[in-house]
């Protein structure tokens, strides 16, 4: 390495209000720059973390506080300083930090008054602030020993220890709303109501492990698992070490929604099985990224039931390259191809719920090997489209159209058959692997025999009730399928 040394130099230390600023454009949502703040509550070694807000318009608030070691008045004013910590130095096992910016910034990405108030065991509360209108008008980095409100003290008064973030100016969240604001309100409280969501997943394995008791306005936070281990509902299928031991991989397919009760349903977020889907990423039992494959595959509908937890620790940060936010994350190059395979083992089990693989035969009109019979068939064509039709041979079917009367309660029955049987599943799954079928069955249908007939069966009759010759053919083409058929005019007429 070359000795600078030599050489004349300048020291040109960034300009704090452009610098401070600049902070606040890292990418954080709500969600996350309160999980980012929590991570540092687990590092001090909390047992309970309160998250508190109140809405008041522009002056509303955020809190969060815990129990943990506290800090005195060096480390106070450290946690304050921007990049305090090297990312390059070596860190405790279980330290979820990394850059020494995640206070400031997560802090700073949502209000532009930043407190924290901290005691340490047999010490008495010491507080420092970051205002950026201050700071902007100044164009100094100047620390503040000041709090807005004494009360902030309250819950650090009847604790041994414990660290007080303070939010206030929520310009992000609120702006300048007006307390009579109730759109801007409802806004407010639908996001701290994604956050609580979003913290019962990220720290749901501490929560499960009862390491820390988690309260937003004093009420608990219960864990969610995604792999619903213990409901029983997550079938193990691959579990492995890669990368030397350091990596642990497991893949799990959840089961088919069926197979969930209603109440169950609700806990597991089945409505958003979809988005759920992929990779997830955890880093000393934290997660980081979820519901995402990570670029190595797609997200697809019969894939849905498919979740890859991966474990690592946080001194593969660099080979994953984690970003400050510790909300994305890349699969270092050593172990892609594991997680590919692993990838495609999932998937293709999580597919197997979604295919019914006996279903799909005996829809199939080609296969006659069996003598089962299925209301409904299914006929592809060469241009890959997929025609499903009700089978004439079904026994029921079969009895009805050969009897010399039909009676209307003969009829309902196999109207509610027809319609209790329908080939969801299939049409979802032939929808999913060949979308383009779809484009392919609303091409230009010529007009056959069978449905002209029944067209002209119609007109007689609704003739013979009185109506008019035109009123009939717009009744009969307003009817599906003979909409299709605007050449109908001409054979009716």
């Amino acid at each position: 390495m070359l000795d600078f040394t030599e050489y004349i130099s300048e020291e040109t230390p960034p300009k704090a209000g452009a610098m401070i600023n600049t902070f606040r454009a890292f990418g954080y949502n709500l969600q996350t720059a309160i999980a980012d703040i929590i991570d540092n509550s687990i590092s001090a070694k909390s047992q309970n973390i309160w998250i508190n807000y109140e809405w008041n318009g522009a002056e509303s608030w955020l809190t969060i506080c815990d129990d943990g070691e506290g800090m005195d008045v060096q480390t106070l004013v450290n946690a304050m300083t921007p990049g305090s910590k090297d990312p390059n130095d070596e860190r405790d096992a279980n330290d979820l930090g990394r850059f020494g910016l995640g206070l400031k910034t997560s802090s700073f990405s949502q209000c532009k008054n930043l407190t924290v108030a901290s005691k340490k065991n047999g010490f008495n509360t010491i507080k420092r602030a970051w205002d950026l209108d201050f700071v902007n008008k100044t164009g100094k980095w100047s620390l503040l020993d000041y709090i807005s409100n004494e009360q902030y003290f309250e819950r650090l008064s009847s604790q041994k220890s414990g660290t007080c973030v303070i939010w206030e100016k929520l310009d992000r969240l609120i702006g300048n709303s007006h307390k009579e604001n109730e759109a801007a309100r409802i806004v407010f409280l639908e996001e701290l109501a994604l956050v609580e969501s979003h913290l019962s997943i990220v720290f749901h394995r501490f929560l499960e492990k009862r390491k820390f008791k988690l309260w937003i306005n004093e009420s608990l936070v219960l864990p969610w698992d995604p792999f619903m281990k213990e409901e029983d509902g997550g079938q193990l299928v691959s579990d492995e070490l890669l990368d030397d031991g350091n990596v642990h991989v497991k893949c799990y397919v959840l089961p088919h929604i069926s197979k969930i009760t209603a109440e169950e349903r609700i806990l597991a977020k089945t409505e958003d099985w979809y988005k759920l889907q992929g990779f997830y990423i955890y880093r000393n039992e934290r997660l980081l990224l979820y519901g995402d494959w990570l670029g190595l595959f797609t997200k697809n509908e019969h894939y849905k039931n498919a979740r890859i937890l991966i474990d690592i620790p946080n001194k593969l940060d660099h080979d994953w390259k984690i970003d400050i936010k510790k909300a994305t994350a890349t699969p270092s190059i050593i172990i892609r191809k594991d997680l590919v395979r692993l990838g495609k083992l999932t998937r293709s089990n999580a597919a197997n719920i979604y295919r019914f693989r006996g279903n799909q035969l005996m829809l199939d009109d080609s296969i006659t090997s069996f003598s089962f019979q299925s209301i409904w068939k299914a006929s592809k064509h060469r241009d890959g489209a997929i025609n499903y039709y009700i089978n004439e041979e079904h026994p029921i079917v079969s009895k009805i159209l050969n009897a010399q009367k039909i009676e209307p309660k003969e009829l309902k029955s196999l109207l509610k058959l027809i319609g209790n049987t329908t080939p969801v599943e299939s049409i979802i799954q032939n929808y999913s692997e060949n979308p383009e079928s779809i484009e392919l069955r609303n091409v230009t249908k010529e007009l056959d025999t069978g449905t002209a007939q029944l067209a002209q069966m119609m007109f007689s009759s609704l003739k013979i009730s009185g109506i008019s010759k035109d009123i009939a053919i717009k009744q009969i083409l307003n009817i599906e399928p003979f909409n299709e058929f605007p050449q109908l005019i001409e054979i009716l007429k």
